[in-house]
């Protein structure tokens, strides 16, 4: 891809950090968690038709375990296929770190993968053999330059004999912001990212690698985007990927798919819509989108998306409302995040710097679960969700101790069936 790039830099590093303390917001030493309240209920919005459960689905869960991973920033959060789970995080400061964090017993195996000058967020997936792959952009030099920095992909085999391999996905200029990883049903991996605007680039990309090994990039035609609200990257049943987005020029949530070319189209256009999605495809290829709608400057609601290969149309859900945002110079991270359990109902979690909650389609209605409530504490804003094999959620989030530096302590969550 031949891109013309002109870019006039004034401390950007400055900026940067500062832009990503403010979608923290302020912060005082974080207390232990405060136990939460049982479960309520969501009904979905008049306005808009629930999707049908295959089978109904009780958030039954009597408690939460709650384990501090390490100090830093911004984790994700995938299970091997015994329910193992693997916690990446980083730290964006110079010098700053990508690490990952294994439970193995009681208590977690940090390694550092990688230190330099990273930014956020970074995702991690877990393959059909359990080999790791994490992807994360790197600025590859100690201060920003505005013709530098790509994705990286870092892989660690199932045996862990031959250490992190990890690997610049190189592309022109200064692109692979807001990182997006998942594996396919042959164990191979598909990132989504963003080229943004603010260094003339092109918006969403994809990166994949060909039958050589050798990694490609293209361009899906966004047009130009941001590095604010994110990307979210699946692959359907057939091997073909889709990427989920917020079409900054209309403000509503996009989706573009891979086939000959790659097609756009508008799931939900109702209000600023479409930030912060979380993306999944079931087996049977049913689509399922978590994202957020804006309100106002500190609040907003959490909506859901769903569509079967056989529905003409999008059904779209009400989930629940966040009051306690930070948007700040580039906004928030990754506050929803979507799975399906293994009746195929999803569930989601969400996050503002006061509270994680977990909500789950029961039928019609969307049960609404407190998983911690920050009290003088501020959370990141951000969260990642899995369900294991017995349908037991696991969360990650981080709560915030500097703000420039960007740093917290990561914490994990798992749900205790009743």
């Amino acid at each position: 891809m031949n891109r013309a790039r002109i870019r006039y830099l004034t401390l950007f590093s400055g900026v940067l950090f500062a832009a990503a303390a403010l979608a923290c917001g302020e912060s005082t030493p974080p207390p232990s968690p405060t136990a939460v309240p049982p479960p309520t209920t969501v009904a979905p919005s008049p306005a808009t038709a629930p999707p049908a459960a295959p089978t109904p689905a009780e958030l039954s869960i009597s408690s939460w375990e709650i384990h501090e991973v390490g100090k830093g920033a911004k984790p994700a959060l995938a299970l091997s296929s015994d329910g193992t789970p693997n916690v990446a995080f980083m730290l964006e400061a110079m010098p700053g770190f990508v690490k990952n964090a294994v439970r193995i017993g009681g208590s977690w195996d940090v390694t550092t993968i990688a230190e330099g000058y990273f930014y956020g967020p970074l995702d991690i997936s877990i393959g059909p053999d359990d080999a790791v792959h994490i992807a994360y952009h790197d600025h590859q030099e100690n201060s920003f330059q505005p013709d530098k920095g790509d994705a990286v992909y870092a892989t660690l085999a199932s045996s862990g004999d031959g250490g992190w391999q990890i690997e610049p996905v190189f592309d022109e200029g200064h692109d692979g912001w807001d990182n997006r990883i998942v594996v396919d049903a042959e164990g191979r991996p598909h990132m989504s990212a963003l080229d943004p605007e603010d260094f003339d680039g092109n918006g969403v990309e994809y990166y994949f690698r060909d039958d050589s090994g050798e990694w490609l990039v293209e361009t899906i035609g966004t047009g130009p985007l941001t590095y604010k609200y994110s990307t979210a990257i699946a692959i359907d049943p057939d091997g073909k990927p889709h990427i989920a987005y917020h079409d900054q020029k209309n403000k509503d949530l996009a989706l573009a798919s891979r086939d000959a070319g790659w097609n756009i189209q508008t799931v939900d256009r109702e209000g600023e819509t479409g930030k912060f999605a979380s993306f999944v495809i079931t087996p049977d290829g049913r689509f399922h989108i978590s994202y957020f709608t804006r309100l106002s400057d500190t609040s907003g609601t959490v909506k859901y998306a769903t569509k079967g290969p056989g529905d003409s149309t999008w059904q779209i859900s009400e989930v629940g409302n966040l009051e306690n945002l930070t948007f700040g110079f580039l906004g928030a991270r990754n506050i929803t995040s979507v799975a399906v359990d293994s009746a195929g109902n999803p569930w989601i979690a969400y996050s503002d710097e006061k509270t994680v909650k977990l909500a789950v389609l029961d039928g019609s209605v969307w049960q609404e679960h407190f998983v911690v409530q920050a009290g003088g504490s501020t959370l990141g804003q951000l969260v990642s969700l899995k369900l294991d094999q017995s349908d037991s959620p696991h969360i990650v989030y981080f709560e915030v101790t500097d703000r420039r530096p960007l740093n917290g302590v990561v914490r994990y969550a798992k749900g205790t069936p009743r």
